[in-house]
């Protein structure tokens, strides 16, 4: 019986179905021609100044009042500041002290089939980088600027997953809500919905958390499994050989089934954050946050609980038909 036990949160990035980007009028088509779809603002050229696409706001209400999140009054914008190739302004415009939302949960399956319920500490609304395209053949790096500015919602738990099937269990339940929300088309070859996981261990019985190291952009539920169950089993291997495991942020290989180094983990203090100058702060008023609430729609989990009393099926029964939304508009259609 191993002595080791392992601690999981998950950053879920869930872009966000808008016609048009988070701060300008430009395309969020996904396929077209690479930088095809990046305009000035998402440049961040001089003189030029972002404008925050309305609807944005209300999609991220609607997460946060299906997750029973505390909707904030008053959100801030902020600049996030680092250097990539494929983020030309050298800052991202994200949320820190004040997200749109706080808190709310939702409850999955455990390894023992009983309900456990994980806590989510928020979500804030950014915009997305581009896209960096790496050629081995050209031995280069191309850059696709098209994603740039394309609205995200990140959603960030708290640290209270236990191994890789409730992290896959927990992604497939935000999946879900997302898509029945109808937020995000949850398309994960497309990259419209990805996560980061980060990954400590410590010793069965401790109370203090691990060195943790982060898993970056894993866009797949099969991928998620089983780069958390290498990264578990390589820092076991560290820290049963006397070594320490080194805070950083790491790539997974899917090809090799192993993780490698990318960068050291950053800190808050490192991107400097700072209120953006150019975006005022953000205002929701009680009546909008009520509008949203009443015209919420059927959630995976209330739908379930109609099926099993509607149509007399049991739990697993319900639980595939509500799997997908797609499953289960056609499951009431044929009935």
């Amino acid at each position: 019986m191993s002595k080791w036990e392992s601690v999981i949160g998950l950053e879920i990035h869930a872009q966000l179905s808008t016609k048009s980007k988070i701060f300008s009028s430009s395309s969020t088509l996904y396929g077209k021609d690479p930088n095809k779809q990046a305009s000035y603002v998402d440049l961040g050229m001089p003189g030029t100044l972002p404008v925050l696409n309305k609807s944005v706001i209300k999609k991220a209400i609607q997460f946060g009042l299906a997750i029973n999140a505390k909707i904030a009054n008053k959100s801030i914008f902020a600049r996030k500041n680092y250097f990539y190739p494929d983020l030309p302004k050298n800052y991202q415009i994200s949320q820190l002290d004040s997200p749109i939302v706080e808190g709310g949960y939702i409850e999955i399956k455990d390894s023992n089939n009983q309900n456990k319920k994980i806590n989510i500490t928020r979500a804030h609304l950014e915009e997305d980088a581009g896209k960096s395209i790496h050629s081995n053949e050209n031995n280069c790096t191309y850059i696709d600027l098209n994603r740039a500015g394309t609205p995200l919602l990140e959603i960030v738990s708290e640290p209270e997953i236990a191994n890789s099937k409730e992290a896959v269990s927990y992604m497939k339940k935000i999946h879900n809500l997302v898509t029945y929300l109808d937020i995000c088309d949850g398309n994960m070859q497309e990259g419209s919905f990805r996560c980061d996981a980060n990954v400590s261990v410590r010793k069965i019985g401790d109370k203090n958390l691990g060195t943790r190291t982060e898993l970056k952009n894993i866009n797949s539920f099969k991928f998620v499994e089983k780069a958390i169950n290498y990264e578990i089993q390589r820092q076991i291997d560290l820290l049963e050989d006397g070594k320490n495991v080194i805070q950083e942020t790491r790539l997974y290989d899917e090809n090799k089934d192993s993780t490698k180094s990318m960068r050291s983990k950053e800190e808050a203090n490192d991107y400097r954050y700072f209120p953006d100058p150019d975006l005022l702060p953000l205002n929701i008023d009680k009546e909008l946050i009520e509008n949203i609430k009443k015209n919420l729609p059927e959630l995976p989990d209330q739908k379930k609980e109609r099926f099993i009393k509607s149509y007399s099926l049991n739990a697993y029964e319900a639980n595939v038909l509500v799997s997908e939304k797609e499953i289960s508009d056609y499951f009431e259609e044929v009935v």
